[in-house]
């Protein structure tokens, strides 16, 4: 395992030399020398300002060189916790990354090479026509291969007529040392890194008098707390009521009940709608007086049946008879005509 890993940091290294600008060299240096560092503590010791590292390693991070953690501290005598930014290097991110841009480079320099089936290998000085070795098979003499046009003796294309198998072979032997350390690493396993990992084991910063800071401790942000599952039905109460009441409960009770019996009264329907406007024995009574009426069946001669209504007012000692018939209407008969 530790073989492993000393052959990761030596592939990085060895990368960074080979592309990267000077300033980047450094910081990758500095985080394979300390396994993690705080950006206050890198800029310290790259003798920069914090805005212009973090420009810096932006781009390490996009080439997945570098990787950035932030966690909450706090200081002595400060209240509230600040975050904090952490750089490491997560071996298995950046052996990987190495890989794709490995393979990508080597893809894009075949593409600009010719194949070997296609490319013209013989040449006619004379018409300056070219030929590939299968046409040039069936036009074979003693003095060798001769022209199909002017039948002149071919000769062969020069290694600088090709200039696609050129620089795949020189990028090939340029990236022979990153493509033999990658199968070594490829024969095992590149250990996991995790920032807690990185921070148990980093070196730290030594500094001056002069650039002391204050010392920081990590907050506990309970991200191991259990939290609910999202799905989860929500079975807590969905609404809340709130009631203030200063104590005088009995006089707020008299307060609503007058307030609903005046609603009553207010919406209360008229006396001629509740009321029935026809009585068994009297229809209404006003300052001791009495109204009744008296219904009678009578006959008459013509035995058509009539009505006799008889009126009281036991005040005025009023009576009042009327009578009236009842006549049935006949009913028209009503005739019915076939349509044709």
């Amino acid at each position: 395992m530790d073989h492993i890993l000393s052959l990761c940091q030596t592939l990085v290294r060895s990368v960074v030399r080979a592309f990267y600008t000077t300033q980047e060299i450094l910081v990758v240096e500095a985080l394979v020398t300390h396994k993690a560092l705080r950006d206050d503590e890198l800029a310290y010791l790259m003798k920069m300002n914090l805005k212009d590292l973090h420009r810096l390693c932006a781009t390490l991070r996009e080439a997945r060189f570098l990787v950035v953690h932030t966690r909450p501290e706090m200081q002595a005598g400060k209240t509230r916790p600040i975050n904090r930014t952490y750089y490491w290097i997560d071996y298995q991110q950046t052996v990987d990354a190495i890989k794709w841009r490995v393979y990508k480079t080597d893809k894009d320099m075949q593409g600009i090479a010719q194949p070997q089936d296609e490319s013209k290998e013989y040449f006619c000085p004379h018409c300056k026509a070219q030929w590939t070795q299968m046409e040039v098979l069936d036009s074979v003499s003693s003095r060798g291969f001769t022209c199909q046009r002017c039948d002149s003796v071919l000769e062969r294309s020069k290694e600088e007529q090709a200039p696609g198998h050129q620089q795949l072979s020189r990028m090939n032997n340029q990236f022979m040392f990153m493509t033999n350390m990658l199968q070594e690493i490829d024969k095992g396993s590149v250990p996991e890194c995790t920032f807690d990992k990185a921070i148990a084991i980093a070196r730290p910063i030594v500094r001056e008098a002069t650039h002391e800071v204050l010392a920081s401790i990590p907050v506990d942000t309970g991200l191991n707390k259990p939290s609910a599952v999202k799905g989860l039905a929500n079975t807590g109460p969905k609404t809340m009521q709130v009631t203030i009441s200063d104590g005088n409960e009995e006089q707020e009770n008299i307060e609503n009940r007058k307030r609903k019996e005046r609603m009553l009264r207010e919406n209360a329907l008229p006396s001629w709608i509740t009321d029935s406007s026809v009585a068994a024995t009297s229809i209404g009574s006003t300052s001791n007086t009495t109204i009744s009426f008296e219904m009678a069946d009578v006959g008459d001669e013509d035995s058509q049946p009539s009505k006799r209504v008889k009126l009281e007012d036991s005040k005025q000692d009023v009576k009042v008879e009327m009578s009236f018939k009842m006549e049935d209407e006949e009913e028209d008969d009503l005739e019915f005509e076939d349509v044709v």
